[in-house]
């Protein structure tokens, strides 16, 4: 489809803008948030476990592990069937938006990775700075209130305005003696071990499972010294999906001539190129407006699309994209086939053998990708399922149960399972 900047994506790309504008002023000002209602809760522990779905917590004895602490948070409190994620489905950009109930297009991670237009190159290291993320925070909003926060392996909130930091790999103790002695209001975890297992041995293998039972007796531990006054939310970035077959899309760009490659598949130069995310790739062109380049690359991804058992399941355009808060600089995106990962490699057949076993990055809306969210504790209600809720809603509830105010939210608060 030929590129343009649509009046849609332009007042995406201004409202975001003036959101971190607003925000880079407001704080210039140093003016405390005034909270709108009283708080629920006075200590919140956010843990996000990447990977989990909310299979694993409603049903599971489909996996055949023992998640006992998870099962009890869930029967004292209430969940989501089905949580909506991101598009790309990827870590970074999921805790970006659980932090701050905005979308990639608004908070400004659109990947794991930076990717720089105008070089073509993907940064090695991944975001990790609280400073990259272009909206208003939950742990901005907490300090604006005066109250204090922590942060346990939590994405992106490397030199944040957290007051104490905590390595999981180091051991539970120094989160445990905050959690009961400094009663700290927000406390923020992450645990990587379960996708990481999955990643390597595959969604259900007996290496993952073993791996969020190991999760489940943290969480266990967490529970116990945070006590009965208070709140627990559970959520996750997205699930895992099987992969046994890459699909290289940037073959097929150097086989068109849109770029070409070197002995050892390095690029040399391009004038369209994707961005791999996992089971996603986001195509750029170098001349964003040169519509016929963009018309003659969609066509020779629809070409592949259009065949039977294609590696290709969905091909995402500008405007599709755009309703998703997916990056407005590509022009268009490529999701994968069932079973299928991307591959950044640009040289060599274009498909074959994936060298991971499970992976992310799809569109959040296959089922394959639903996350997991279960809140309990002081200021929830228990036994309420909700059938949808979307990361976005997250950070809005977290602002709602701590009575602090948000200054930006794509989001609701999901006041359905809150005691008002």
């Amino acid at each position: 489809m030929p590129f343009r900047r649509d009046k849609y994506t332009a007042v995406i790309l201004s409202v975001s803008f003036a959101f971190a504008v607003a925000a880079t002023w407001a704080d210039a000002q140093n003016k405390p948030a005034i909270p709108t209602q009283q708080a629920l809760t006075s200590r919140l522990v956010v843990i996000s476990v990447n990977g989990l779905s909310s299979d694993h917590i409603l049903r599971p004895e489909r996996y055949r592990h023992r998640v006992p602490n998870l099962i009890a948070l869930r029967d004292r409190g209430s969940y989501a069937a089905a949580v909506e994620g991101v598009y790309p489905s990827l870590t970074l950009p999921a805790h970006a938006t659980i932090s701050t109930g905005m979308l990639p297009v608004d908070h400004g991670i659109f990947s794991d990775h930076r990717f720089d237009i105008e070089s073509g190159v993907v940064a090695e290291t991944p975001f990790s700075e609280a400073r990259q993320i272009l909206v208003d925070t939950i742990w901005e909003a907490t300090r604006r209130a005066g109250l204090t926060s922590a942060s346990a392996d939590f994405p992106l909130t490397q030199s944040a305005a957290i007051d104490s930091r905590f390595k999981i790999s180091e051991g539970l103790g120094p989160v445990i003696e905050l959690i009961e002695k400094k009663r700290v209001n927000l406390l923020l975890m992450n645990f990587t071990s379960f996708a990481d297992a999955q990643l390597r041995y595959g969604v259900n293998s007996k290496e993952a499972l073993a791996a969020l039972e190991g999760i489940d007796v943290k969480i266990g531990q967490v529970t116990g010294a945070s006590g009965t006054e208070s709140t627990l939310i559970i959520a996750s970035d997205s699930s895992r999906a099987s992969v046994e077959r890459e699909f290289r899309p940037n073959v097929i760009l150097a086989k068109k001539g849109f770029l070409t490659v070197d002995g050892q598949g390095g690029i040399n130069s391009w004038r369209a190129i994707c961005q791999v995310s996992g089971g996603s790739a986001a195509v750029f062109i170098k001349n964003g407006q040169d519509e016929k380049v963009v018309a003659e690359v969609e066509k020779a991804f629809r070409e592949i699309h259009e065949k039977p058992e294609s590696p290709i399941w969905r091909i995402i355009n500008r405007q599709e994209a755009a309703r998703l808060g997916a990056d407005p600089r590509a022009a268009l995106f490529l999701d994968a086939a069932p079973l299928y990962a991307m591959s950044s490699k640009a040289n060599g057949a274009s498909t074959g053998a994936s060298g991971v076993r499970a992976i992310s990055g799809y569109l959040p809306q296959r089922a394959e990708m639903r996350a997991a969210l279960l809140i309990a504790g002081r200021g929830v209600k228990a036994g309420v399922r909700l059938e949808f809720a979307r990361l976005v809603d997250i950070a809005p509830t977290i602002s709602r149960l701590l009575g602090v105010e948000l200054r930006t939210s794509r989001g609701r608060v999901l006041n359905e399972v809150l005691v008002q």
